[in-house]
């Protein structure tokens, strides 16, 4: 049986296989024991807490309870930049006419932004291969619960993809502009940020536009790609109401998607109603608890009636659900 839950401490050793499993693309996921424990550790101080907060960051694992290992993981940060500052470039449309020459020459500026500081972002999405087919609700369990516990998030919603780099790891983007900035590699840098530490990008980071035309061919040819393994994610994002707002990030050169949170596809398609004791299962559902400290997601059979759904007692039980309560659910 699949479950989604939030994470605990005794499931380090599990998390760091994950990332290690998902490689160096992972920066929100790094392959590094106390960095990963305090990411644990602040999902942990986030669910304990009743009360919006700035610092709120939450992660949820897929858990496999037959073979009592980890599938896969998600996470939700509730504030962007309250304790760094978040940065992006904003891509500007820029136009020169020559009325001596009669031309118009089009280019685009990179202009650096603080545009999305104060957003809530969604991220940390991985499955291991094993599990592939089960991404599209893992990724929709951090919709249920921003939807479920609206109060705890931000209006604006985002989320950043990887860039695009080669088999060997480059990115061209990075090789154009921030090479020359901050005198690392692009896998240093990204470590660098994945640990935490990312003061340096506000300490060296240049303040002034530049302008794209300036770059070499392949590194303007990937700004706003995603990383190829991406484009499912982009596109389950897309489905969900995001969209590419000609922001990337400042490294790489990957899209920024935004979205509003009450016009995200699964926070509106989010139901209730009260449980059934009988029933026959013809659907299915992708069905939560409403218990914020005991946070429970599953996909399951069901049967959704006017008034009342069923879903099998085994089901609900991995819920922890009570004959009284109400079901949270998405129809499938």
């Amino acid at each position: 049986m699949l479950i989604i839950r939030p994470i605990a401490e005794q499931d380090i050793d599990q998390l760091l296989l994950l990332a290690k499993a998902a490689g160096k693309g992972m920066t929100s996921l790094p392959p590094d024991r106390e960095a990963l424990l305090e990411r644990i550790r602040q999902s942990e101080a986030s669910f304990a807490r009743t009360e919006k907060h700035p610092d709120d960051s939450f992660m949820l694992v897929m858990e496999d309870t037959e073979q009592q290992r980890l599938a896969g993981c998600a996470g939700v940060s509730a504030l962007t930049g309250y304790r760094q500052a978040f940065y992006a470039y904003r891509l500007m449309p820029m136009t020169h006419h020559s009325h001596s020459l009669g031309k118009q020459v089009a280019s685009q500026l990179l202009h650096l932004t603080n545009d999305y500081t104060g957003c809530s972002e969604v991220g940390s999405l991985f499955l291991l291969p094993d599990y592939r087919g089960n991404g599209h609700w893992l990724a929709r369990s951090r919709y249920l619960l921003m939807g479920l516990f609206r109060q705890r998030f931000e209006q604006a919603v985002i989320a950043e993809l990887r860039g695009w780099s080669d088999s060997e790891g480059h990115s061209p983007f990075w090789d154009a502009i921030g090479h020359h900035f901050f005198e690392m590699s692009f896998e240093e840098a990204d470590t660098l940020c994945g640990l935490g530490s990312n003061q340096f990008i506000t300490e060296l980071m240049p303040k002034y536009p530049i302008y794209t035309t300036l770059l070499p061919e392949d590194a303007q040819a990937v700004i706003g790609q995603p990383a190829d393994a991406g484009r499912p994610a982009m596109e389950l994002l897309k489905r969900e109401g995001f969209r590419y707002d000609n922001v990337v990030d400042i490294f790489d050169a990957g899209p920024l998607m935004y979205a509003n949170i009450d016009d995200i596809a699964s926070v509106r398609a989010i139901r209730h109603l009260p449980l059934a004791n009988e029933g026959e299962t013809d659907s299915q559902v992708i069905a939560a608890n409403t218990d914020w400290q005991h946070f429970r997601v599953m996909l399951t059979e069901a049967q959704v009636g006017e008034e009342q759904i069923y879903i099998p007692a085994e089901q609900r039980q991995a819920l922890e659900l009570q004959d009284t309560d109400s079901l949270a659910f998405i129809a499938l």
